[in-house]
């Protein structure tokens, strides 16, 4: 059975019915509050995490998350937006990541973001990393086709929710969901 929450719902939904999810699902934007919320032996996960895992190429993006611990004054991100959504004031990949990585690495770093099929705006291996949406509006084949280029320059890849679980501190809890026991227990914070 699935229930559908609010974030400011969760403690007291919690409490009340003494229920344990089997899994708790988040939007990857509330990660601190939901990894605050929901006890720790309750796996946690966001929906671009399970996309990642189910149409995104999980495996890239295991061995490129971490690397955002390696980026460097001056180095260049790529984000790719498969879709071209209305943007927002704050939006997720424009404002948001961008910010959280800059924080996170405390690196002056560019950011190139990049909608639907528009065209790169330089070589791939001018990035230090690129950063896929999740990826829900297009096909599976078409997110790995995206990012073959980068992988094939040994560009670092991952997809919005691993970014952000890996900056807000809780990337080993999120990915756990679909990795083996032995998972990553590197610490990075």
């Amino acid at each position: 059975m699935a229930i559908i929450l609010k974030e400011r719902e969760v403690d007291s939904f919690l409490k009340k019915t003494k229920i344990k999810p089997a899994l708790v699902v988040t939007d990857s934007q509330v990660f601190v509050k939901a990894d605050a919320s929901v006890p720790s032996d309750i796996p946690l996960t966001s929906f671009s995490i399970m996309l990642a895992r189910f149409k995104g190429d999980f495996d890239n993006y295991l061995k490129g998350t971490p690397r955002i611990s390696d980026l460097k004054d001056g180095d260049r991100v790529l984000l790719l937006e498969s879709c071209t959504h209305h943007v927002s004031c704050d939006d997720i990949g424009r404002t948001k990541i961008p910010r959280w990585i800059t924080a996170f690495t405390g690196k002056k770093i560019e950011y190139d973001v990049v909608a639907g099929h528009d065209p790169l705006p330089r070589p791939i291996n001018d990035y230090a990393l690129v950063v896929q949406c999740g990826g829900c509006m297009i096909t599976r084949k078409q997110i790995h086709n995206r990012l073959q280029p980068a992988v094939r320059a040994g560009v670092p890849v991952t997809n919005y929710g691993m970014a952000i679980a890996y900056v807000q501190g809780i990337y080993n809890r999120a990915i756990a969901p679909f990795v083996k026991e032995d998972k990553n227990t590197q610490v990075y914070l």
